[in-house]
């Protein structure tokens, strides 16, 4: 729950000319670079402002975002990073997750004996964040169950003689790898990627990441993966002038993760 202090504090980064950058580099800041990731990931948990036009046409307001890229380029930490600072968020992988898994399925109750609705991930994730891992290697038939909850953001079910129309008001942000492995530079984006034109019109933000030589760049991953470690360390003390300089240019650059919790909520 908010209080009077937190509610100060936030009125007070608002004010602050330098939000969006600030925004964007406390969104997961144990992960090297990627600020077009960032700034996606910081887009979908804010949202946009949804339209309803006269009651008669809704234009969503969340923003889907989908990772392409490389493995070992951070896509799943960036989920998992995500489903730990979203009010609400449901997570789920691309191979474990059916149709029915994520929009909704109907059983029959063993104590009633009755047929019963039970909502999927989708409808769980009302007013949050949906993620999906390894959104490739979902089938075909259970990726074009979810055009309607991404555009629309309803689930309609017709099934055992239960109609109704669930709720999915939420943004999908989704991690895929490319079909030959890695990301390929010479073909075309369609040509690296095994999804249809519908689900790809579907987000709103498409990051494409790629594990590139760049010795300049390695260096400085691997200093700030060794800074970070250092860091973290249990014996860590930090009596070194130079560390604790870092420590507080840090401090004034990040906001902190239990604060950005209740921003965003």
């Amino acid at each position: 729950a908010l209080t009077d202090q937190d509610r100060l504090e936030i009125h007070r980064l608002s004010k602050n000319p330098q939000i969006r950058k600030k925004i964007i580099d406390s969104i997961a800041p144990s992960i090297f670079g990627h600020l077009d990731i960032k700034t996606s990931i910081a887009l979908s948990l804010f949202g946009g402002q949804a339209k309803d036009i006269n009651g008669k046409h809704r234009i969503r307001g969340d923003i889907n975002v989908l990772l392409l890229g490389d493995p070992g380029t951070a896509k799943s930490q960036f989920l998992k990073y995500v489903q730990k600072v979203s009010p609400r968020a449901v997570y789920t992988t691309g191979q474990g997750a059916s149709a029915v898994g994520l929009t909704a399925a109907v059983h029959r109750d063993s104590a009633t004996r009755e047929w019963v609705l039970e909502g999927g991930a989708l409808v769980l994730a009302d007013k949050g964040v949906c993620l999906i891992d390894e959104f490739d290697k979902m089938n075909d038939s259970d990726r074009t169950s979810i055009h309607e909850a991404m555009e629309q953001q309803t689930i309609s079910i017709a099934k055992a003689g239960i109609k109704a129309q669930l709720p999915a008001r939420c943004a999908v942000i989704a991690a895929a790898n490319p079909v030959k492995g890695r990301y390929d530079s010479s073909v075309s984006f369609h040509d690296n990627v095994d999804l249809s034109e519908p689900i790809l019109s579907r987000f709103d933000c498409v990051c494409v990441v790629k594990d590139e030589m760049d010795p300049i760049a390695d260096e400085r991953l691997a200093e700030f993966v060794v800074r970070s470690h250092k860091r973290s360390h249990p014996e860590a003390v930090a009596d070194d002038e130079v560390q604790q300089q870092e420590d507080l240019r840090d401090a004034g650059k990040y906001i902190d993760q239990a604060l950005l919790r209740k921003y965003i909520m």
